[in-house]
């Protein structure tokens, strides 16, 4: 009975050990990534905000503008670790209550390293000829210091990322990092703008016209599972002459995300964090030390077992020898 018991004991600890292998270097791996399901909105709002209304071609100032981002997974495309997820930006001046623009993209990209791929429908404003690169809209689980660039869908280009220094935000300690874009021509035409609009005399020609972009975007990321928990973001928009003087301000916007949102993105990566740990740390450290203690108690318990049965066995054998005859002669 002891020896079953304690070969019982063994091979459940060698079980648990197994697992505890198994957890930490092939099932983490495959389960920490990026959701296929995600549905998410965030918000940034900028104060004394100014932009072209297009609507009635008007520049506006001392607007207050939020961007309202909202992404959905697309669970159906997701394979081979590549998720794809679809976002939608509506920028909209909350006083006025217009709309003044809308964003469209999809995305798809590795779900554990964030590196996006160009398949999937994956598209800028519906163009699937936009090839892309760097991250999106999803970084790192294991995010590094060094070494990331970021896809600017305004631009249609990867741009380097620069750490920044560390800094808590509402008691977790973030990485910051600074994506900066300088003035750029945005490719693609654009129609002919009214003179008068680019600081020309009234009444003359529209005046065909180039758009030029830059931003500094700020990114507050949270190393223990990747996920951006707070974002600041710097933009100019411009429109030039292709020939001549003149300059019509499209956007000028410093955007903050909202207490709202920034509380909701850590909240998630809160709960992003106590699973990666569960995951690589303390199942595989619980699973391994059970394992190992059941593997040490049992083993004794299988040896003696084994003993007693050796020595049990000789007794037997020792009481089944028959007597020697008195007549043998031995």
């Amino acid at each position: 009975m002891r020896r079953i018991i304690g070969a019982s004991l063994v091979g459940l600890g060698v079980f648990l050990l197994a697992a505890a292998v198994l957890t930490r270097f092939y099932v983490a791996p495959t389960l920490i990534g990026a959701p296929p399901d995600l549905y998410q909105v965030t918000r940034l709002r900028a104060e004394n905000a100014s932009y072209l209304d297009a609507a009635s071609a008007t520049p506006r100032s001392g607007a207050t503008v939020v961007a309202t981002n909202t992404v959905r997974g697309d669970p159906g495309s997701t394979h081979d670790g590549v998720a794809v997820w679809d976002t939608t930006t509506i920028v909209q001046d909350v006083g006025r209550g217009t709309t003044i623009e809308i964003q469209k993209q999809r995305y798809a990209f590795d779900r554990r390293t964030g590196e996006l791929r160009n398949c999937c429908g994956a598209a800028v404003q519906g163009d699937t000829g936009v090839r892309m690169s760097g991250i999106g809209l999803f970084w790192p689980v294991d995010v590094r210091r060094r070494g990331l660039e970021l896809f600017d869908p305004a631009t249609r280009r990867t741009w380097p990322v620069a750490f920044d220094g560390e800094e808590r935000v509402a008691g977790v300690a973030a990485y910051r990092f600074v994506a900066r874009i300088p003035e750029t021509k945005v490719a693609g035409e654009l129609p002919p703008v009214p003179g008068e609009l680019l600081g020309r005399r009234a009444g003359g020609a529209a005046v065909p016209v180039d758009r030029y972009y830059q931003a500094e975007a700020t990114y507050w990321v949270d190393p223990r599972t990747g996920a951006p928990i707070d974002q600041r973001q710097r933009v100019l928009s411009t429109l030039r002459p292709k020939e001549g003087p003149g300059r019509l301000v499209v956007a000028d916007l410093t955007l903050r995300m909202t207490p709202e949102s920034r509380k909701a993105l850590i909240g998630r990566s809160e709960d992003g964090a106590q699973k990666i740990r569960l995951l690589e740390t303390a199942g595989p450290l619980a699973a391994g030390g059970a394992g190992l203690l059941l593997a040490v108690a049992g083993l004794p318990l299988t040896l003696r077992g084994g003993r007693e049965r050796g020595r049990r066995g000789t007794a037997r054998r020792s009481a089944a020898r028959p007597g020697r005859a008195p007549w043998s002669g031995d």
